[in-house]
């Protein structure tokens, strides 16, 4: 490790960084502006290797690259345009009649006002629900659901796509697939009924997973994968099949060396279920919903299963759902951008009061530019497949019991979320949990975290002030492979939780800027002795620190430039030690200040 970062002298330092956090904006994040921006010419995908090990991290190139469905260009969002309106509805019409009649590429369009359902609103094929705003009812568009279960729906297996019954028996890979490569080898195809029941066609979706190793400690946690102990998992998407060699191209690159024979047996399971491609859903609040089944199984808002290429924009939920907000399972290649994710029906541990939820081998899913506040846990990833990217959101209030305990903004649940990028968050306590399995190699740069929730820090006391498990960063023990690059963390002063007092610590009852090893050996654990830090900022030294020699920051891990949806007036990136101030405007976090004030509690 030592020699990797002696080579990176050669690349240029960061120059003129100021020590003062108040005059970073630290206890201000939306003060100011960066005074300038960071040149930005080589593509994130071959400057990354000077940020970070090649073996730690993977190549993120998350969601919908190309409108494959009509061939018209993307939007600045990254989000197919659709324009042809098959059927346009008044509060009171069949909203599901309208959805089945619509011919794929068109779209619904709902009038202002509310419409009440009973039943969920279903999507099985690739067409567009669109309302009239996010704000709702009178001048945007309300759904609300009356009786029980999810609001809206793209795809309808649920939870069920996780497990072995919904696939064929898995198919022994006869090499190893690489990280990184697109290549798969199942061996020469023959014609026995099982192998005529695993064949695999262009356009399947599959899932690639192997037996637990070292690395993994499953926990409790044997749910949201195909079978027990095979906890590291990738949907991906099969391009091509030779079935004279056996070789399977896929979509994407691996981001696992999943194994072949020996201890690990990797295998390939083709999904049988019909996968719903080019659905998406626009411009709406929804409003009611509940899981009715065991906690995490499906969303009581948005569930969004067995789906490629699919799209949640500009949504709004709010407290009256129950369950998880908006569910990702099984996906690939799909995105949530541009919703607020509100309030839960009911608080708790074991309530399932989550908002934007990743799992069952997701992959190559963004989660961009959203606000999610007043859930116990506002962004989550479950057993998640790799290549995902959560990135530009403002993720706080993450709420807890007693109230005094910090929760968590971004978190996992559920061994083993690997090589997965959160990027230029605002999210006060950012952690990896082990309360049911660990997780492995995640990166995050560029963020914010001052473990200041907010105020009110939870939904029922505008006085609260936090004591316990305050911390900018937790890594819980077990938590493997770390990267924390580039972030801004900690707090000089107290305002709805105890200040930073320290660098690190494994007691939660000490605030710090990492909580490392809890739950595990402390900092002699895994979870501090394999984390990678370099280039941070932080309150308890004041300044800039680094494993060893400075290098230069790239202003993204996943972007090649700014972004076309990003604000012109507002500089980009907006977060980073390079910068100054090194804390500026994220457009999520001043949406929410100026267009979604919550209600005091």
């Amino acid at each position: 490790m030592r020699a990797f970062f002696l080579r990176l002298m050669l690349l240029l330092c960061i120059c003129s960084i100021g020590s003062d956090a108040n005059s970073a904006g630290l206890e201000n994040p939306d003060s100011g502006n960066p005074k300038s921006t960071p040149a930005f010419s080589t593509p994130a995908s071959s400057i990354q290797d000077s940020v970070i090990p090649a073996d730690r991290a993977t190549r993120w190139n998350p969601g919908i690259l190309s409108d494959d469905q009509l061939r018209l260009p993307l939007g600045p969002d990254g989000i197919p345009s659709r324009v042809q309106i098959c059927a346009t509805l008044h509060p009171g019409e069949n909203i599901q009649k309208a959805i089945d009649d619509c011919p794929d590429g068109e779209v619904v369009k709902l009038n202002p006002g509310t419409f009440n359902v009973a039943d969920t609103v279903q999507l099985t094929k690739g067409i567009v629900l669109r309302g009239a705003g996010s704000d709702g009812a009178p001048s945007g568009t309300t759904i609300v659901k009356s009786g029980g279960g999810t609001v809206l729906a793209i795809g309808k297996d649920r939870d069920f796509i996780c497990y072995n019954g919904m696939m064929p028996p898995g198919v022994n890979l006869v090499e190893d697939g690489v990280k990184e490569s697109t290549t798969l080898n199942v061996g020469r195809s023959g014609i026995s009924a099982t192998s005529a029941r695993t064949n695999f066609s262009p356009g399947d979706l599959a899932l690639v997973d192997l037996l637990d190793g070292p690395t993994v400690q499953q926990g409790d946690c044997s749910f949201f994968k195909r079978l027990d102990r095979r906890s590291v998992s990738q949907r991906v998407e099969i391009r091509a099949v030779d079935k004279n060699t056996g070789n399977l191209t896929l979509g994407s690159p691996l981001h696992w060396n999943f194994r072949a024979g020996g201890s690990y047996q990797a295998q390939i399971s083709r999904v049988t279920s019909p996968t719903i491609r080019w659905a998406g859903v626009e411009n709406l609040k929804i409003m009611g919903g509940t899981n009715n089944n065991y906690p995490g199984a499906t969303a009581g808002g948005i569930d969004i299963s067995n789906a490629a290429y699919c799209w949640v924009k500009d949504i709004q939920t709010s407290g009256t759902i129950g369950g998880v907000h908006i569910s990702l399972t099984g996906t690939y290649r799909c995105v949530v951008r541009d919703s607020y994710v509100h309030h839960s029906a009911e608080y708790g541990f074991g309530k399932d009061c989550y908002g934007i939820v990743l799992k069952c081998g997701s992959a190559e899913n963004l989660i961009e530019n959203n606000i999610a506040r007043f859930m116990n846990k506002p962004i989550q990833l479950n057993t998640t497949g790799g290549g995902n990217v959560i990135a530009y959101n403002y993720a706080d209030n993450a709420w807890s019991t007693p109230g005094e305990w910090q929760e968590t903004s971004i978190d996992t649940h559920c061994s083993f979320p690997h090589m997965e990028l959160i990027e230029g968050n605002i999210a006060p306590h950012i952690g990896i949990e082990s309360t049911h399995g660990n997780s492995g190699y995640l990166t995050f740069f560029r963020n914010y975290a001052s473990s200041q929730f907010a105020s009110p820090a939870v939904w029922n006391d505008g006085s609260l002030v936090q004591t316990r498990n305050v911390a900018a960063m937790i890594f819980s023990g077990g938590a493997i492979g770390m990267n924390v690059i580039g972030n801004i963390l900690g707090s000089t002063k107290t305002t709805t939780a105890t200040a930073s007092r320290t660098y690190e610590s494994a007691d939660v009852r000490v605030p710090s800027i990492y909580n490392l090893g809890n739950g595990g050996a402390g900092l002699a654990d895994v979870a501090a002795t394999t984390l990678l830090r370099a280039g941070n900022y932080d309150t308890i030294h004041k300044s800039v620190v680094w494993a060893d020699a400075p290098l230069k920051l790239p202003p993204s891990l996943y972007l090649s430039s700014r972004p076309a949806w990003w604000p012109s007036e507002m500089p980009w990136p907006w977060a980073g030690p390079d910068l100054e101030p090194m804390v500026g405007t994220l457009p999520a976090k001043l949406r929410s200040d100026t267009r979604y004030k919550p209600p005091s509690p």
